[in-house]
């Protein structure tokens, strides 16, 4: 498996949802994965925001070593 953890995460909860019969645990896993892609839309955002975002470099080198930024 390759990508992000969020990824990773639907890719394996997809898995186990097609192999699932009863219907009230089909619909648990795709309430998780929609709240997945909900997280991985924020994520998304909140890096914009820190792209645009005017930060002073030592912010902006810290904010890269904690792994906030690319």
């Amino acid at each position: 498996m390759s990508g992000t953890t969020i990824e990773t995460i639907d890719t394996l909860l997809e898995s186990v949802e097609e192999s699932v019969a009863d219907p009230d645990l089909g619909f648990k896993l795709r309430t998780a994965r929609q709240l997945l892609l909900l997280i991985d839309e924020r994520e998304e955002a909140g890096q914009e925001a820190l792209h645009d975002a005017d930060l002073e470099p030592e912010t902006r080198d810290r904010l890269r070593e904690l792994g906030y930024i690319d």
